[in-house]
C-alpha cells in the first residue's frame, strides 16, 4: 500500500508537543553531556522518531531550522540527503530492514559505523524500531556500543513491542517519552490541521497515540472501517488487506478495534469483566496463531464469529 506522506516521520516538518524534550537534548549536546548511547522508549506513535529527526535537523542544518516554531525547511539540501541516508554524519537503520539480517550484513554494518568522519561534527547512528531487529543484529549492536568512540552517538528507539536483551538496556541511558492526555489531544489536533485529515475516529474517545491515530484514521477512512460497526466484518476487511500487502499495521488496527469493540460491550453492560478478558484472549491468541502459522483466514473469521455469538 502506498501510504500518504504523514506516515513517514521524516515528513513531519513540525514538532508538536515535545519542544521541551528537544531543548533538553540540544542543551545536553551543546554542553557535551549527551549520553553516547541513548534509548528513547515509549508507545508507538508518541513522536520518538520525529523528536530525534528534529534534533538532527537543528544540529546539522541550523540555517534551515526555526528553533522558535520548531520547523524545518522542507527544501533544504540536508533533508534530501537525510531522507536518502546520504548524509555522512547520520546513519539511520530501521528495524524492519533487519528482521532477517545475515552475518555478512553485520560486518558491513560495523564497517559503515566505524568509517572516518569527513566533517567536524560527531556522527549520530539511529536504530529505529529496535525491537524488530533480529538476534544477530542485536548481538552486533551490543558489540558496537561496547566499543564507543568519541565521535559516535547512538539513538536507540524502542516502542516496547517486545522485551530487549538486558545487555542492550544496561549499556544505554533510557529516556521515556510519555504523553499526558492534553499533549496527546493537542498533537492529534495539530496533525489533523496540518495534513487536513477527515476524521473517522474520535480523538477524545479513542485513547491511542497521535501517530497511531492518524494512521488508523487513514485506513478506516480509506476502506470504510468504523469501530462502532460489526467487528467481524471489520476483521474480514483487514485480514484481506493484510493478506494482500503483508503490512503489520492492519493487524495492529485489528487489535485496537477488538479492544474498542469489547470496551463498548463492557460499557453497555452486555458482558462482565471475566468475559471480556476471555474473549480478548481468544481473539489475540488466534490472531497471533494466524501470523505465526499462516492459519486459514476464513477459519479465523469463523472461529471469532462463533465465539462472539456464544456470549
Amino acid at each position: 500500500m502506498n501510504y500518504p506522506i504523514f506516515f513517514d516521520p521524516t515528513n513531519s516538518s513540525n514538532l508538536f508537543g515535545l519542544n521541551e524534550n528537544l531543548k533538553f537534548f540540544s542543551s545536553l549536546y551543546k554542553n557535551k553531556k549527551l549520553p553516547k548511547v541513548l534509548m528513547l522508549t515509549g508507545n508507538k506513535g508518541t513522536g520518538k522518531s520525529t523528536l530525534v529527526n528534529h534534533f538532527l535537523f537543528s544540529t546539522f542544518d541550523e540555517n534551515n531550522y526555526d528553533n522558535e516554531k520548531l520547523t524545518y525547511n522542507s527544501k533544504s539540501n540536508f533533508l534530501n540527503q537525510f531522507k536518502n541516508n546520504l548524509f555522512p554524519n547520520v546513519i539511520y537503520f530501521k528495524g524492519f530492514d533487519f528482521k532477517n539480517t545475515k552475518v555478512e550484513d553485520i560486518r558491513d554494518l560495523k564497517t559503515k559505523i566505524f568509517q572516518s568522519i569527513i566533517s567536524n561534527h560527531e556522527r549520530f547512528i539511529v536504530f529505529d524500531d529496535i525491537e524488530l531487529f533480529n538476534i544477530n543484529s542485536l548481538n552486533a549492536l551490543l558489540k558496537i556500543i561496547e566499543e564507543p568512540t568519541n565521535s559516535n552517538h547512538f539513538f536507540l528507539i524502542n516502542n516496547k513491542a517486545k522485551p530487549l536483551p538486558e545487555t542492550i538496556k544496561s549499556r544505554s541511558i533510557e529516556y521515556k517519552i510519555i504523553l499526558n492526555e492534553n499533549q496527546r489531544i493537542s498533537i492529534i489536533d495539530n496533525l489533523v490541521k496540518m495534513f487536513k485529515l477527515e476524521l473517522v475516529l474520535d480523538p477524545l474517545s479513542v485513547k491511542i497515540s497521535p501517530g497511531n491515530f492518524v494512521k488508523f484514521n487513514y485506513i478506516c477512512k480509506e476502506y470504510n472501517i468504523y469501530p462502532s460497526e460489526d467487528f467481524v466484518e471489520n476483521l474480514s476487511k483487514l485480514l484481506s488487506l493484510y493478506k494482500k500487502d503483508k503490512d503489520i499495521l492492519y493487524i495492529n488496527l485489528i487489535f485496537f478495534l477488538a479492544d474498542y469493540y469489547l470496551s463498548d460491550l463492557k460499557q453497555k453492560k452486555f458482558l462482565k469483566n471475566n468475559q471480556i478478558y476471555e474473549i480478548k484472549n481468544f481473539i489475540f491468541n488466534n490472531l497471533n496463531s494466524f501470523l505465526m502459522y499462516n492459519i486459514n483466514q476464513s477459519a479465523l473469521i469463523n472461529a471469532v464469529n462463533n465465539r462472539l455469538k456464544n456470549e
